[in-house]
């Protein structure tokens, strides 16, 4: 009997053993990862140097803080991240962490473990006995399906996934799920998903999964649909609030009703002309072409409404915007923080700028710093320049689009938008030269309401 008893203990101590559950914690005031993690003050500083721990159970407590997540993570079996942890938390006392769910301040560090990464990547793959849980994820992005998290089998619950972007430039392969993905039997539970974009299922999308108690709202869509002109070039489309907006510039060089414009190297208050800023096919293609008052507007003298109702030198279904319009898109980004730099809500033109072809320049929130961080928005506004004096200038720092809307006090200009590389604002010209009717300006279209 006494051997017996032996046996049961020594299978109850290993069967302990492997269920043993290691916690680690997770701090952001810690100065480096050198710490062991088996407390608080010997904490790892990063969520990654955590995760990449060896053990079959272990449970990662991560203190409220701002975590930078540089590259994707991987929560493998076996682990569990939990945020929300306030200061001298043990790690035991549930009542003490702060879920996301249960305040609206989802970007406030002393309140929140946000995970946040730079649009790079998404913030993580939680496979099948994984889980995250208590934490604002943000800002992740991927060409493939679920911008924020893929819940690949696993569980994440409590937390607020926003401002993620699921988008294919390709698109005929649409991306899934801007917030999240699930797949493999996974589980999304009590969460809130908000403010994501994605080609498909905005806010989430799956094959198959478990989705219960959840808010899934105010995300939306990357593209409306393609738009073919008179001469049968197809543009991308990008979906701005609840206004459909062509992302590339216009390139056609016929009215929708088939009257050819005309070209040439001179400029004309009268006659309704088109210039060519590129010097190929190709650059034809990312610039798009420039057109006086005339051939952007038609015989439309002012259309200051919103909608404009001045087709120009739209297709059919598609009219050159107001500058009210504009103004819409604009009120629409600043909405949401991501869209403008510096904490100045007028500093928006990096989210409309493409992050191909403008010039560089040193100072933030400029288009021209760090293009890697432009065009959030999905606008692509591309630097073509102008055609003034004779000829095509200010490639590649200059873009200005025509409105439909007249100067206020002159009617030979017209108000126009004017990103520039040097600043951080998107202006309407008003002041300038700008705007004067035989110059030469890209054009945006926006899709008629329905």
């Amino acid at each position: 009997m006494k051997r017996q008893v032996s046996l049961f203990t020594v299978l109850c101590f290993s069967v302990m053993c492997a269920w043993a559950q290691t916690n680690v914690f997770v701090s952001a005031d810690r100065p480096d990862d050198s710490g062991n993690g088996m407390t608080w003050e010997t904490a790892k500083k990063t969520l990654a140097a955590a995760v990449e721990m060896s053990g079959d159970n272990i449970h990662i407590h991560v203190k409220v803080g701002e975590y930078e997540i540089p590259n994707e993570l991987t929560i493998r079996n076996g682990v569990t991240v939990t945020g929300g942890y306030e200061t001298g938390s043990t790690g035991s006392d549930v009542n003490r962490r702060l879920y996301p769910g249960y305040n609206s301040n989802w970007s406030n560090p002393s309140l929140c473990t946000i995970l946040s990464g730079s649009f790079t990547s998404r913030i993580a793959t939680v496979n099948s006995g994984g889980k995250i849980e208590g934490c604002v994820i943000r800002y992740g992005r991927t060409e493939e399906n679920g911008g924020g998290v893929l819940i690949n089998g696993g569980t994440v619950s409590h937390c607020v996934i926003t401002d993620c972007m699921a988008y294919n430039n390709n698109e005929t392969t649409q991306s899934k799920g801007g917030g999240a993905y699930l797949q493999n039997g996974g589980y999304l539970l009590n969460s809130v998903l908000c403010y994501n974009r994605a080609d498909n299922g905005f806010g989430m999308a799956g094959t198959n999964g478990t989705v219960t108690n959840n808010t899934i709202t105010q995300n939306y869509g990357t593209h409306c649909g393609p738009v073919v002109d008179a001469d049968g070039h197809q543009y991308k489309t990008v979906m701005i609030g609840d206004q459909c907006w062509m992302r590339e510039n216009l390139r056609v060089t016929t009215y929708a009703n088939g009257t050819a414009l005309t070209t040439g190297n001179y400029q004309s208050t009268t006659t309704a002309m088109y210039y060519n800023p590129g010097n190929s096919d190709v650059e034809t293609q990312q610039l798009g072409l420039l057109y006086n008052r005339l051939a952007a507007l038609g015989d439309h003298e002012n259309h200051p409404g919103n909608p404009s109702e001045c087709q120009g030198i739209c297709p059919n279904g598609w009219h050159v915007p107001s500058n009210d319009e504009y103004e819409q898109m604009l009120s629409f980004l600043q909405h949401d923080p991501i869209n403008y730099c510096g904490n100045n809500i007028t500093y928006l033109a990096k989210t409309l700028a493409s992050q191909e072809l403008w010039a560089s320049h040193g100072n933030t929130c400029c288009v021209g710093n760090d293009l890697s961080a432009n065009n959030l928005s999905l606008f692509s506004a591309q630097p073509a320049g102008q055609y003034t004096s004779g000829s095509c200038r200010d490639i590649p720092y200059l873009a200005i689009f025509w409105t439909s809307t007249v100067r206020p006090g002159d009617a030979n200009y017209h108000q126009v938008r004017r990103m520039y590389y040097a600043h951080a604002v998107m202006d309407n010209g008003d002041g300038g030269g700008d705007g004067y009717m035989d110059r030469g300006y890209s054009v945006r279209c926006v899709k008629n309401n329905d």
